[in-house]
């Protein structure tokens, strides 16, 4: 028996030893990842890190009952799917998220959102400013056009209103679009009556989870389902399918990114995106991406994708539209305003 065990002992060892080997494929070299042993039990390659199994698990300071084997295989399911048959899609979202970093994180720092927020883009949009949905959901944070244009009554602090026009549209701006979601996102969570059964009436849900789930499915329908279960955890009712998905994949996301070493997931640097603001600016006449960026320096792809307000169609700041004239913000590379701004007025864009 004991020489049986040791038999199985030296295979499981060569196995791993082989899992994680180099293989060369026609002359490539791909990297082969040993599973995490400890997550067998769970029926899946990778499973949690151990910081994670001693301490529990905490996302959007919100404890997830991972002792639950529903809670567990629900997330664990999520993390897999990525890491195994989505791979290039989580390094590009670890990459943008990078990326995007130095824009998203101050502005939920301000309405005290959680910074794992961040990743919420991610399942969103993976962080396409023009990314467009079936539903009609558009931009960063995928507003649909009646939300974006409709904020909330008497909470002018939160108010999300986004301006959407055929000349520029704000959902496809990075750092309005940021705030709106914020201001959403935060008035759910804090400040929307919220009716449950037992409960009364109160001010938000007061979870980031429901809050996250609401985002994507609406607050009323998820407050349906937790009234019809007489539940009060995201974990505890059945939701629509992609709502059900959402925010474990949200949650595998974050661990995925937090715990780069353990998921040997090496990301690509992209750098940090930085930029200067040109606010309050109103043309005398039609500037292109074209002439923007000859005025630049840099290309017309630039140009957009640091403006993706405005349409790629059109590509250009249209003086006007119809007879009143436009109000821009205008994005141009770091370092570059005070010139730009200068070189406007030179060229007869705007007044001195």
């Amino acid at each position: 028996m004991k020489q049986n065990i040791n038999r199985l002992m030296k295979c499981a060892i060569g196995i791993a030893m082989l899992m994680a080997a180099t293989v060369t494929d026609a002359g490539s070299s791909v990297q082969c990842l040993a599973p995490h042993f400890g997550s067998v039990k769970d029926g899946f390659r990778y499973g949690f890190p151990p910081q994670i199994e001693k301490e529990g698990l905490r996302y959007a300071s919100v404890k997830v009952p991972i002792s639950r084997r529903d809670v567990r295989q629900r997330i664990l399911r999520e993390i897999n799917y990525l890491l195994l048959d989505r791979r290039s899609r989580i390094l590009l979202w670890l990459g943008m998220g990078d990326y995007f970093k130095p824009i998203i994180l101050p502005i939920l720092k301000k309405y005290k959102l959680p910074p794992e927020f961040l990743y919420l883009a991610a399942i969103e949009s993976s962080y396409n400013g023009r990314a467009m949905s079936s539903a009609g959901a558009f931009g960063y944070w995928q507003f649909i056009k009646s939300t974006a244009k409709c904020g909330p009554t008497g909470c002018p602090e939160l108010d999300w209103t986004m301006l959407v026009s055929s000349v520029h549209d704000e959902r496809g701006d990075i750092v309005k679009s940021t705030h709106a979601a914020a201001r959403y996102l935060a008035w759910m969570n804090r400040i929307k009556k919220v009716s449950l059964e037992g409960k009364g009436d109160r001010e938000g849900f007061h979870d980031w989870l429901l809050s996250a789930a609401a985002y994507n499915a609406g607050p009323t329908r998820v407050t349906q389902r937790l009234n019809s279960f007489g539940a009060r955890s995201y974990w505890d009712v059945p939701l629509p399918p992609e709502t059900e998905r959402y925010v474990p994949r949200w949650i595998a996301v974050g661990l995925i990114s937090k715990y780069r070493d353990f998921y040997g997931v090496q990301v690509p640097s992209r750098g940090t995106m930085s930029f200067d603001t040109l606010n309050d600016v109103r043309l005398k006449k039609d500037l292109s991406f074209a002439a923007m960026a000859k005025l630049l320096g840099t290309t017309p792809r630039v140009v957009w994708e640091l403006n993706a307000h405005v349409p790629p169609d059109k590509a250009v700041f249209t003086a006007r539209a119809g007879k009143k004239s436009v109000n821009y913000t205008i994005r141009v590379p770091k370092g570059k305003a005070a010139k730009f701004r200068a070189q406007l007025v030179a060229h007869g864009y705007t007044k001195k």
